[in-house]
């Protein structure tokens, strides 16, 4: 494993994403700690997860896996606020400064942790950039609840505010072989001295041939959720079928490689229920994709109509 610089922590740059699938009710708990553990035995130090994640219930997963570790404490651990589990499981946004407070408190107490290493804005709006959201941050720092703060948003425009705002230490935004626009974001980023983390790394993994040909009730589960809220990039993966041909790599690991190159970002998330396949994407790890490759990318996404 190697690791990159993230202000005052030296990551991973594989992260464990703790979301979606994983932390569902009927992936069982026992493969999801397998998960955990194997990406651990793999050098990754670095776990993401929300309070809304899997329907409320990722916190409450990974905090009963963190009691299971010895040494969890030289982990680096990130959640987010403002997005809550409403009635029938329906999200809805509060970013008030009581409910960051509120919001951190519980994260806290579902990991099971004294401190998060980042806290982070989840999916704010133009209005939610004020002095009171400062403000609240600012005490949670104070009070030793948050070592770091910052926004995850995919929105130019956010992107651009919290830049601006000069409040913030980190940036989680998207960036894979689907978004090739988000390499000058990143290095803009990092120019103004924030950290940048990088969310959606294997971009769904949509240009997988075993995620598209294993009919598994959870590979429909992500197909159905990547036809509601992915559909270009659906009809954009068959550009990058050729990641499937590699005598070497997998397409998962090669897409991997692609993110990893840029050396703008301190870390990049991937999420997975197969020990197996987070094994293979630690291995990723140094693995410099040629000249050659790098154009065939760069041509995929060109006839993609995304570059």
């Amino acid at each position: 494993m190697n690791y990159r610089q993230l202000v005052q922590y030296r990551v991973s740059e594989v992260g464990l994403g703790c979301a979606s699938y994983w932390g569902k009710k009927y992936f069982s708990e026992r493969q999801a700690a397998q998960v955990v553990h194997r990406a651990l035995d793999q050098g990754i130090n670095y776990l993401d997860t929300g309070a809304s994640y899997s329907g409320g219930h990722a916190e409450h997963r990974l905090g009963r896996i963190l009691k299971q570790i010895s040494n969890n404490k030289s982990l680096v651990v990130s959640s987010k606020v403002g997005t809550e589990v409403g009635h029938f499981g329906r999200l809805r946004k509060d970013f008030s400064w009581q409910n960051i407070r509120y919001s951190c408190e519980r994260s806290l107490a579902r990991l099971g942790v004294e401190q998060l290493s980042i806290l982070f804005l989840h999916g704010p709006n133009v209005e939610d950039f004020n002095e009171d959201t400062y403000q609240a941050l600012a005490d949670l720092k104070q009070a030793g609840k948050v070592s770091l703060v910052g926004v995850n948003s995919f929105n130019p425009h956010i992107i651009q505010l919290t830049r601006d705002s000069g409040q913030f230490d980190v940036l989680m935004t998207d960036f894979n072989v689907f978004k090739p626009q988000q390499i000058k974001t990143l290095s803009n980023t990092r120019e103004l001295g924030m950290a940048v983390i990088v969310a959606g790394a294997l971009g769904g993994a949509l240009y997988s041939r075993p995620w598209r040909h294993n009919l598994s009730i959870k590979n429909l589960w992500y197909g159905l959720r990547a036809f509601k809220n992915n559909r270009a990039q659906l009809n954009q993966a068959e550009h990058f079928d050729f990641l499937n041909k590699h005598p070497k790599y997998q397409a998962t690991q090669l897409a991997l490689a692609y993110v990893l190159q840029n050396k703008s970002l301190s870390s990049a998330l991937v999420g997975s229920t197969s020990p197996q396949h987070i094994q293979q994407l630690a291995a990723t790890c140094g693995v410099m994709l040629s000249r050659e490759y790098l154009i065939k990318i760069q041509q995929a996404q060109q006839n993609a109509g995304i570059s």
